[in-house]
């Protein structure tokens, strides 16, 4: 009962503090991310502090610039006022829709909710939901950048701290501590890697193919792709859309539905598990329910954070004997027996 009540406790003050916890998460992660590279970096005796200065100099023009550009994409696509362009979704919506049921695709019943559902799309809606999100993307990344200058400032002080707190079970603690940070370090790094080639991949198909918004498409490749299953399915919806509303043949919404899917069997079900391994630990159907739990706790946030969330708690509770049980049930599979 006492377990129960404290995870309904922590989930709650999850749900109320996202807008504190949430930021100060990507930070430590991005700190881990980029730790390498301060290491790399101080072997030819460059202060810590002046490189962490020009790495977050350099996330942060990197973000505005590439923010900048996919922001004017998206209020082409929406079809803003004031913004001109030949397929905007209010284009795209009638369009999709003439094409649905010029091809009569699809069953009458099931047809007929698709175009529904697209002729009940809220066009104000989602600018003012992107007005909104943008805004609070600008906020987040301010404390995003505020809480990576203390942690770098901090981090060494940090990890004596939590030794000295762990007294007699310090070797452990230093265990998991490394062990979190190599873990995380390898799936962004990998994950990273594999999304770019995804995003690359597609967004050439979608160039040569001419399709509109192509570079909208390959962003939300690239950042769905760190969101596991469900991201690279999301991913292809809109393009697969797009190219069937504006094109007049089944041909190129078939070779762009063709594209995502042998990209992301090729590079998400066979190059990233080999390059990852066993490195995570975690059941593929941990890693689905996580994403799903993550989700409903801290929104769209909380699916690009649920497997490195997740990892590390499987990791801390498979140190205490308490709660291995259920670091076990979190694996990937039971430990091997020692021969």
């Amino acid at each position: 009962m006492v377990g129960i009540i404290a995870t309904i406790l922590v989930g709650w003050v999850l749900i109320a503090g996202a807008s504190i916890l949430q930021p100060l998460v990507i930070a430590v992660l991005l700190c881990n991310v980029l730790q390498p590279v301060v290491r790399a970096l101080a072997r030819y005796r460059i202060p810590s502090w002046a490189t962490v200065i020009i790495l977050l100099g350099l996330l942060l023009y990197a973000l505005i610039t590439g923010g900048n550009l996919v922001y004017a994409e998206v209020r082409a696509f929406v079809g803003e006022q004031g913004v001109t362009g030949t397929h905007g979704i209010a284009q795209l919506k009638e369009q999709l829709i003439d094409r649905i049921q010029s091809y009569d695709l699809l069953p009458d019943g099931f047809g007929d909710t698709i175009i529904n559902f697209i002729q009940g799309l809220d066009l104000t809606s989602i600018v003012v939901n992107l007005a909104g999100t943008v805004r609070d993307f600008m906020l987040a990344l301010f404390l995003v950048v505020l809480y990576m200058i203390f942690i770098f400032a901090e981090q060494t002080v940090f990890r004596r701290k939590i030794l000295a707190v762990a007294e007699s079970r310090g070797h452990d603690a230093g265990g998991a501590l490394h062990s979190i940070s190599h873990r995380i370090q390898r799936y962004l790094g990998v994950k990273t890697v594999t999304s770019l080639a995804t995003a690359v991949l597609c967004y050439s198909v979608l160039l040569y193919l001419n399709l509109p918004y192509a570079l909208l498409f390959g962003f939300m490749t690239y950042l769905l792709n760190y969101i596991p299953t469900f991201g690279s399915f999301a991913a292809a919806i809109l393009p697969i859309a797009t190219a069937l509303a504006t094109r007049e043949g089944l041909t190129d919404p078939i070779i762009v539905a063709a594209t995502y899917v042998t990209v992301n069997i090729s590079l998400g079900s066979f190059l990233e598990p080999r390059l990852l391994g066993r490195e995570l630990n975690l059941s593929p159907l941990v890693v689905i329910l996580s994403v799903v739990v993550w989700a409903a706790l801290w929104g769209i946030t909380g699916t690009f954070l649920a497997v490195p969330l997740t990892a590390t708690a499987q990791i801390i509770l498979s140190y205490f004997d308490s709660t291995h049980g259920i670091a076990i049930l979190l694996s990937n599979g039971p430990p091997r027996e020692k021969s």
